[in-house]
């Protein structure tokens, strides 16, 4: 028996919008910091595919994943009770069911709220005791070790073109287990192989991965059953 080792990252990608002031004595208790990600929205759970990120950080500023939009501002805390300022998000177009989880992820931060972190998960709470939002802390590196059959083990490295993205393909192949890691700006996805008619194919998260001899297509949930996909050519 085999074990191969992966490194995983869940990133956090941050794009600025409207200059943020933050006050100089800004105070952020050491539990609140980090990166959590929404585990149910106004009761309603989550879409499995999608993750919709929170990340708090020590100097006052927060920012994550609404779900299709990045963002980013400041928020403040005082006892128990958090207040988020104004959010500067970009304004990217997705399916409709992804832009309404995110309208009620943004509609959850606000008002007056006050919060609870109990064994990994921190939840928000209304003044009525209703719970908006409720999140677990995400990881931001994870180590991954996957046990395989015995035999040898291939490793393959790709960069790839996709309309002007460069993408890193780093291939797994070991018996039956297939896995490619793809690394997209600072976008790091796991995705395993699953049964296709041709070529390979791989799924994860909310990306689908379909490669056919040199060239590969890059599919994303959020835009859709109809989206075409990117295509992406080898970089020789």
């Amino acid at each position: 028996m085999k074990v191969v080792a992966l490194m995983a990252c869940a990133c956090v990608l941050i794009e600025a919008g409207a200059p943020q002031t933050v006050a100089a004595d800004a105070f952020v208790p050491k539990e609140l910091v980090g990166s959590w990600l929404a585990e149910d929205i106004n009761s309603a759970g989550v879409i499995d595919y999608l993750q919709t990120t929170l990340e708090l950080n020590d100097d006052g500023t927060y920012g994550g994943m609404a779900g299709c939009n990045h963002f980013t501002g400041t928020f403040t805390v005082n006892a128990f009770h958090i207040a988020f300022g104004p959010a500067a998000a970009t304004r990217k177009l997705c399916v409709p069911a992804v832009m309404d989880q995110e309208a009620k992820f943004f509609k959850a931060l606000q008002g007056e709220l006050t919060y609870e972190v109990k064994d990994g998960i921190l939840k928000f709470y209304t003044p009525d005791f209703h719970v908006p939002v409720r999140f677990a802390r995400l990881e931001t590196t994870v180590d991954l070790t996957l046990s395989v059959p015995a035999g040898p083990i291939e490793r393959s490295a790709v960069r790839y073109d996709c309309a002007g993205l460069a993408v890193d393909a780093d291939y797994v192949n070991a018996g039956a287990v297939s896995l490619v890691t793809l690394t997209m700006g600072e976008d790091v996805v796991v995705a395993a192989n699953v049964i296709s008619a041709s070529g390979a194919k791989y799924m994860g998260g909310q990306y689908t991965w379909w490669t056919k001899g040199d060239n590969a297509t890059l599919y994303d949930a959020t835009k859709g059953e109809n989206d075409e996909g990117v295509e992406c050519r080898r970089v020789p």
